[in-house]
C-alpha cells in the first residue's frame, strides 16, 4: 500500500510554516514532492470547530483517495503534527475509527509539541491581546481568533477531558506498536528573548511538558456513600514520549532542516523509518535515556486535572482545594481521612506553605468551572517534605479538603466526607505514598470527585404541609 505523509498545522499557523520540513523529509528519503501533503484549516475563524475541521479532513481524504467511501485505507498514512494537530488528530480518530481501529488509514503519528492536556496561553488568546496580535480583521467580523478551538486549548477543558476518556481510557486500544505507533516530542525550554514574557512554569512557552504525554492516568473518588470509594483507571496506549533539552515550542519545528545539525530532524526521521513493533520498543528505550538527561539537575512537574461532579454528574462550579500538613499521630487517622482538630501554629505555618506550593500554577476553567488545573514542582515538594519534617522534628502528613458551599439554605452539598484526605506521609523522613500515589511526574493526572448533592425542599410525611 503506497505511503503518504501528512503534515498539520497548529492554532493560528498555517502550512507555509512546514515548506522547510516538507524539503528535509524529500532530502532525506521520506516520500517526494508528490507523496508528502500538507492539512491546512482556518483556525483563527471564530465558527470553526473542532467537529469541522474533522469533518474536512475526512472529506478531502476522500476526495485525494486516501480513504474510500466507507473510510477504509487505500493508502498508509504517516501524520506529523504540530501543538493544536496533535487533539485534532486524536479527535479524528477517536470519531472515525474508535470501533474499527484496525481499517484506519493513519499508521503513524510524529507529534511534536502536542498540546494534548492544554496550554496556559489558549485563554489569553481570547483576549483583546490576543485578538490585537494573533487575529486578522476581515470586513463584517472585526477579529477573530477562533474562539471554539482555543477553548479546547485551554487548561482543564472540557474537551480535553472528553477526548481522553474516548481514546486514551477506551477499551480498544488506539495507539500501539501495533495499531497506531505514536511519537512525541517535546522542548523543555521556554522562548528566549522578547518572547520570554509569555512563559510559563513547566512550559515549552506555549504548552505544558507535563501535558504532552498521553500517559495519564485517572482517579474517580465518589464521596456519595457514607464512605468513599476510588477508582483508578490506566491508559490503553502505548506511545514514545520524548523530551528534549535546548528546544521551545517553536524551534522544534523550526529547526527541523538537516539531519546532522540537529537532533530533533534525527529523531523524527528515524521514528519515521521504524516498521516492525521490536524496533518501536528499541526507539522507545532510546527515548525514555534522553528525557531522563533532559531533567538532570532540572525542574521537574506533574499536572492535576481535576473535574468535580454530583451524585447526577451534574457540575459542580464552585468549591475550593486546601492543603494541611501535621505532624504524623497514628491517632490522627481514620482510614484515609486526617483529623485537624487542636492543630497547632507550627501546622498552620506549614500548611500555608504547602498550600502555596501546590497551587501556584493553579487554573480554573473559564467555560466550565467545575475543571480546574494546578502544577506542582515534584523536586521542589519532596524539599518542602523534608523542610518540615526537620523543623517540626517529625515524621508528617500531607492532606487535602475539598470545600463545597451551600447553594442556599435548602440545598447543600454533604461535605464532611470530603475534610482532609491523606495524600502522603513520611516514615524517618522518606515519603510514604497511598495507594496507588497520586504523584506521576512528568504526566497529567486526571481526577474526578463526585459530590452528594442534597435538599431540605423535598419531604414526606403524613400530615399536609401549609405554606
Amino acid at each position: 500500500m503506497k505511503t503518504i505523509t501528512l503534515i498539520i498545522h497548529g492554532w493560528s499557523d498555517c502550512s507555509q510554516s512546514f515548506v522547510h520540513m516538507k524539503e528535509f523529509l524529500i532530502k532525506n528519503g521520506i516520500g517526494d514532492v508528490d507523496t508528502i501533503y500538507y492539512a491546512d484549516y482556518e483556525s483563527r475563524e471564530d465558527n470553526i470547530t473542532y467537529d469541522d475541521v474533522i469533518d474536512g479532513l475526512y472529506d478531502r481524504f476522500k476526495e485525494k483517495g486516501f480513504i474510500d467511501e466507507d473510510g477504509n485505507p487505500l493508502v498508509s498514512l504517516n501524520v506529523i503534527v504540530h501543538s493544536t494537530g496533535g487533539l485534532i488528530i486524536r479527535h479524528f480518530i477517536s470519531e472515525y475509527y474508535s470501533d474499527r481501529i484496525d481499517k484506519c488509514p493513519i499508521k503513524k503519528i510524529v507529534m511534536l509539541a502536542p498540546a494534548n492536556f492544554g496550554s496556559p496561553l489558549a485563554h489569553y488568546g481570547k483576549s483583546l491581546l490576543g485578538m490585537v496580535f494573533k487575529g486578522r480583521y476581515k470586513f463584517g467580523d472585526m477579529f477573530e481568533v477562533g474562539r471554539k478551538l482555543l477553548s479546547g486549548l485551554e487548561l482543564a477543558s472540557p474537551f480535553q477531558w472528553e477526548l481522553a476518556h474516548r481514546d486514551i481510557f477506551s477499551k480498544t486500544v488506539f495507539y500501539s506498536p501495533e495499531k497506531v505507533q505514536t511519537f512525541i516530542f517535546v522542548g523543555a525550554d521556554g522562548y528566549s528573548g522578547l518572547r520570554k514574557i509569555v512563559n510559563k512554569k513547566g512550559t515549552d512557552g506555549t504548552v505544558v511538558v507535563s501535558g504532552a504525554d498521553l500517559k495519564t492516568v485517572k482517579f474517580s473518588v465518589d464521596f456519595t456513600g457514607k464512605q468513599k470509594k476510588i477508582e483508578f483507571l490506566t491508559p490503553h496506549l502505548d506511545t514514545v514520549f520524548c523530551v528534549l533539552r535546548g528546544y521551545n515550542h517553536g524551534s522544534i519545528v523550526e529547526e527541523v532542516k538537516t539531519g546532522k545539525r540537529s537532533k530533533i530532524g534525527r529523531l523524527l526521521l528515524e521514528a519515521l523509518r521504524i516498521k516492525t513493533p521490536q524496533e518501536y520498543t528499541q526507539f522507545k528505550e532510546k527515548a525514555k535515556k534522553i528525557t531522563e538527561e533532559t531533567f538532570k539537575n532540572r525542574k521537574i512537574y506533574q499536572q492535576f486535572f481535576i473535574r468535580a461532579v454530583d451524585d447526577h454528574k451534574n457540575p459542580v462550579k464552585d468549591y475550593t482545594i486546601e492543603f494541611f500538613v501535621r505532624r504524623y499521630r497514628k491517632e490522627y487517622i481514620k482510614g484515609n481521612t486526617v483529623s485537624t482538630e487542636k492543630i497547632d501554629l507550627d501546622e498552620i505555618f506549614w500548611s500555608e506553605k504547602f498550600h502555596t506550593l501546590l497551587t501556584d500554577e493553579f487554573h480554573t476553567n473559564t467555560t466550565d468551572s467545575s475543571y480546574r488545573r494546578f502544577l506542582v514542582d515534584i523536586k521542589a515538594l519532596k524539599k518542602l517534605i523534608k523542610e518540615c519534617c526537620n523543623a517540626l522534628k517529625s515524621d508528617i502528613m500531607l492532606s487535602v479538603k475539598i470545600h463545597v458551599p451551600r447553594v442556599d439554605e435548602g440545598i447543600y452539598y454533604n461535605t464532611e466526607i470530603l475534610k482532609n484526605i491523606l495524600l502522603l506521609k513520611t516514615e524517618n523522613g522518606e515519603i510514604v505514598y497511598q495507594k496507588p500515589s497520586i504523584f506521576y511526574p512528568n504526566t497529567t493526572t486526571m481526577m474526578e470527585l463526585k459530590i452528594n448533592r442534597s435538599t431540605k425542599y423535598v419531604t414526606v410525611d403524613t400530615k399536609p404541609k401549609f405554606r
